[in-house]
């Protein structure tokens, strides 16, 4: 059984749309949780003086600091 697309219907759009807007969603949802928990292992990193972790993570934000800024333009 195939459920219907009413948001589809309601806004005229199709399912490869819908597809990608939920995939936007999705990703940027990731993105965050991924910024959040990079934030809290740069603060164990500190509090550990782990010099190499620390750079290791704060390039990884950095990476995505910069993706979001390319994506909002």
């Amino acid at each position: 059984m195939e459920w219907p697309n009413f948001y589809g219907n309601l806004y005229g759009t199709n399912n490869v749309v819908s597809g990608l807007l939920s995939e936007m969603v999705i990703d940027e949802q990731v993105r965050l949780y991924r910024k959040r928990t990079l934030y809290q292992e740069i603060d164990e990193a500190l509090a550990m003086k782990n010099k190499e972790r620390f750079l290791r993570l704060t390039s990884e934000l950095r990476e995505i600091m910069a993706y979001e800024k390319t994506e909002t333009g």
